[in-house]
C-alpha cells in the first residue's frame, strides 16, 4: 500500500542489548498481570493521522487504532475483502455508481475528553456516525491537508471530490468551518446515521480495496472542535486558539481518537510507542476458517476466541537492527529476521532451519510480500529527465542478481517490470533493459551523451555529469547499499555520490522534488497492479504519489480506459501495454522483490505473514507461561 525503505529486512552490527533492558525494567506497574510484548521498530513513524498516511512503518502503528470501513480475512488466501466498521457488504447500484454501505451499530470511539467526561469522571465516548466517515472523506479532500496516498484513490473517482478541494482553498488554514460549509455532493451519511453513501463519477474496480484501509477511517468532529482548534488553559479549560496557529493534522498522540483493538498511550517520534487494549473495543473474535493446510498448521486453535489476545505492545526505536539479533537469541523479542552475517548459520542450504535452531522449538516463516525496491529516476531532473539511454544504460549496468546475494543472503527475487511476479499481467511484460549486459549498457551510454548534449547539459566529448543517490536510513545496510550501487554504475564510466537520510528526510526531500535519484520500495496496497501502475499516472504528481514525475500522454489514456475495466482480466490485458511503455521509458531502475525469513519462538501463536499487513496484531497469542519457562521475560 505504501512506500516502503529496506530497513528491517537486513540485520547488521550495531548497539549493545542494554537499551532494550533497560525499557523493560521501566514498564510501569500498570502493565502487571498483563500480556506484554516487547518489541523495536526500525523506521521513524512519519504520521499518526489517517488522512496522511502513505507508508508502510506509519500503516503498521496505525492500524492498531484506526479501523476502515472493510478489511482482510486474516487466514484466507486468495485474500478476502471482509465487513469491519461495515455491517455487510455494499449494495451497489446497477450502473455501479452508487454504493450504499451500512454501518454496524454499537461501534464506539476510544475514550477521549474531546467526548467531554462521564458521571464517574472518566473521558466520555460516544458510537460512530455515518457523518463521521462524511468527515474523514473531508480530510482527505481538504487542500490544507497533504493526504497523498488517500487522494490519489479518490480525487477522479468518487463526484465533487475535486469541487470541495478548490472550494476549501477559500478558507484559511485553520478555518475549520469548511467542514460544515462545504459538501462533497459523492459522500453523504443517510438519514438514519448507519448507513454512508457513495456516488461514483465512473466506474472504480478497485474501490472494494480502498475502503478496506484504514486511511478512510472515521473522525469524530469533536476531535476537531478539541483537540485542533483549542489548547488548554488555565484551570483545565479548553481556550480557542487564534486561526494562524491551528493546524488541521493529527500530530499528538492525545487527538488519536479510534476505534481499534488499542489506544496510543504512548508516542515519542524515534522513541517509545506503547499501545494498550482499548477498552471500549468492540466484540471480535478469531477466524473460525482459513485456508488449505491452516488447520494442521495450528493456525485455528483460537477459532472464535475474542481478540485481543496480547493488552500491551511496548516498542522502542532501533535503528541499527544487530540488537534486535541479540533480543531475539536471549528470548527478549517473541520474533525476529535473520541477519546477513549469519543468515548460513541459522538457514542450511536447503533453505530451512538448521538442526541446531529447530531443537529449540524455533520456527521458520517464510514470506513473499507484494513489494517491488527499485531506484526511482527523478523525471524532472535536468540530466536524468534529459536522457532515456541513461536511465536505460543504468539498468544494464546493475547486477541485480549479484546485489540480492551478496546484500540479502539470496533473500529475493529479480524485479523484471513495474509490478510484482505474482499479479496478473507480469508475464507477459517483462522490460528488455531489467538485465545484466555491459556491452549494452556502453552503447546506451553513448547514445546518452549525445541526447545531453542535445539538450545542452553537456558539451560534446563530456563525461556524464556525477549522480546523486539518497538513500533512506543512515544504517550499515544503507552504506552497504550505497557502496555497491556506486561500483555497479562506475562499471560503466558513471560517477556517483552517496547521500544517508532518515526516513521522514528522504519523504520531505522527495515530495519538495529536491531530489535527483533514490532508493525506495512500494508495498502493494491491494493485490491490483493497478496499484503500482497509478504511481505513474501523470494527474498523480500533483496528487503526491507519482514521485518520479513521469508523464507520457499514451501511458495516461491507457490507464484511463483500464481503470474503469471491471474484471481482472481485461484490466490486465491493457496493463501489459502500459508496463511496455515504462520498461522503454526506465522511470524507476527496479531492483527486486524480497523473500521474508523470519524466526518464532514456539510461545508464539497466530503467526501467518498477511500480503497487506495492517492491523491484525489483536491475532498474535503468548503462551506466557511457556514464555517464562523457557527463559523468556
Amino acid at each position: 500500500m505504501k512506500s516502503v525503505y529496506l530497513a528491517a529486512a537486513v540485520i547488521v552490527t550495531g548497539l549493545a542489548l542494554s537499551p532494550y533492558v533497560l525499557l523493560e525494567q521501566e514498564a510501569p506497574a500498570r502493565f502487571a498481570g498483563s500480556v506484554v510484548v516487547y518489541d523495536i521498530y526500525g523506521a521513524k513513524i512519519d504520521s499518526i493521522d489517517p488522512a496522511t498516511c502513505g507508508d508502510v512503518p506509519s500503516s503498521l502503528i496505525q492500524g492498531n487504532f484506526y479501523e476502515g470501513l472493510y478489511t482482510y480475512h486474516y487466514l484466507k488466501r486468495p485474500l478476502e475483502v471482509i465487513p469491519q466498521l461495515a455491517a455487510g457488504p455494499p449494495r451497489i447500484s446497477r450502473d455501479g455508481l452508487v454504493y450504499t454501505i451500512p454501518l454496524r451499530k454499537g461501534v464506539r470511539y476510544s475514550r477521549n475528553p474531546c467526548f467531554g467526561v462521564d458521571a464517574d469522571g472518566r473521558p466520555g465516548t460516544r458510537a460512530v456516525r455515518a457523518d463521521d466517515f462524511v468527515l474523514a472523506f473531508k480530510r482527505i479532500a481538504d487542500f490544507h491537508i497533504t493526504t497523498k496516498l488517500s487522494l490519489s484513490f479518490i480525487e477522479d473517482k468518487i463526484a465533487g471530490i475535486k469541487e470541495y478541494r478548490q472550494a476549501t482553498r477559500r478558507y484559511k488554514k485553520g478555518d475549520f468551518s469548511r467542514y460544515d460549509k462545504e459538501d462533497i455532493p459523492g459522500v453523504e451519511a443517510l438519514e438514519d446515521e448507519h448507513a454512508l453513501q457513495l456516488r461514483l463519477s465512473k466506474p472504480f474496480p478497485q474501490l472494494k480495496y480502498v475502503l478496506a484501509m484504514h486511511e478512510y477511517a472515521p473522525i469524530p468532529r469533536e476531535l476537531i472542535a478539541y483537540h485542533l482548534a483549542t489548547e488548554a488553559g488555565r484551570g483545565g479549560r479548553r481556550v480557542p486558539l487564534p486561526m494562524p496557529q491551528r493546524d488541521p493534522e493529527i500530530r499528538r498522540r492525545e487527538a488519536v481518537v479510534g476505534t481499534g483493538p488499542y489506544l496510543l498511550t504512548e508516542w515519542v517520534r524515534a522513541g517509545k510507542i506503547v499501545l494498550e487494549r482499548n477498552p471500549e473495543y468492540r466484540g471480535d473474535s478469531y477466524p473460525t476458517e482459513g485456508a488449505p493446510g491452516d488447520a494442521e498448521a495450528g493456525l485455528l486453535q483460537d477459532a472464535g476466541r475474542p481478540v485481543p489476545f496480547v493488552d500491551v505492545w511496548h516498542l522502542t526505536f532501533v535503528s541499527e537492527n544487530n540488537p534486535a539479533w541479540e533480543l531475539f537469541k536471549a528470548r527478549q523479542r517473541d520474533t525476529g529476521g535473520i541477519p546477513r552475517d549469519v543468515f548460513e548459520d541459522v538457514i542450511n542450504p536447503d533453505r530451512q532451519l538448521t538442526d541446531d535452531w529447530a531443537k529449540q522449538g524455533i520456527r521458520l516463516v517464510k514470506s513473499a510480500p507484494p513489494v517491488i525496491y527499485w531506484i526511482a529516476f527523478n523525471m524532472r531532473d535536468r540530466v536524468l529527465g534529459a536522457s532515456k539511454s541513461l536511465r536505460q544504460a543504468l539498468c544494464l549496468c546493475f547486477d541485480v542478481e549479484r546485489q540480492i546475494e551478496v546484500l540479502h543472503n539470496g533473500r529475493g527475487r529479480r524485479a523484471r517490470t513495474y509490478i510484482p511476479s505474482t499479479f496478473a499481467g507480469y508475464k507477459q511484460a517483462i522490460g528488455p533493459h531489467f538485465r545484466l549486459d555491459l556491452a549494452a549498457a556502453r552503447k546506451k551510454l553513448e547514445q546518452a551523451k549525445a541526447e545531453l548534449a542535445a539538450a545542452g547539459v553537456i558539451q560534446p566529448g563530456e563525461p556524464i555529469p556525477r549522480l546523486t543517490l539518497d538513500l533512506g536510513g543512515r544504517t550499515e545496510p544503507s552504506r552497504r547499499f550505497g557502496e555497491f550501487a556506486r561500483a555497479e554504475f562506475k562499471k560503466i564510466g558513471v560517477e556517483l555520490r552517496i547521500e544517508l537520510n532518515d526516513w521522514p528526510t528522504l519523504q520531505q526531500k522527495v515530495n519538495n522534488k529536491t531530489i535527483q535519484m533514490w532508493r525506495i520500495g512500494w508495498h502493494a496496497d491491494y493485490p491490483d497492479g493497478e496499484n503500482f501502475l497509478q504511481l505513474f499516472y501523470s494527474p498523480n504528481i500533483l496528487r503526491g504519489t507519482n514521485d518520479t514525475n513521469y508523464q507520457n500522454p499514451k501511458f495516461d489514456k491507457l490507464y484511463e480506459r483500464a481503470a474503469v475495466v471491471m474484471d481482472l482480466a481485461g484490466r490486465a490485458a491493457r496493463y501489459v501495454e502500459m508496463l511496455e511503455i515504462l520498461n522503454e521509458d526506465v522511470p524507476c531502475l527496479p531492483l527486486h522483490e524480497p523473500f521474508g525469513f523470519d524466526l518464532v519462538h514456539p510461545w508464539v501463536h497466530n503467526v501467518k505473514p498477511h500480503p497487506i499487513p495492517y492491523g491484525f496484531g489483536k491475532y498474535r497469542r503468548i503462551d506466557t507461561d511457556l514464555r517464562r519457562k523457557m527463559g523468556g521475560r
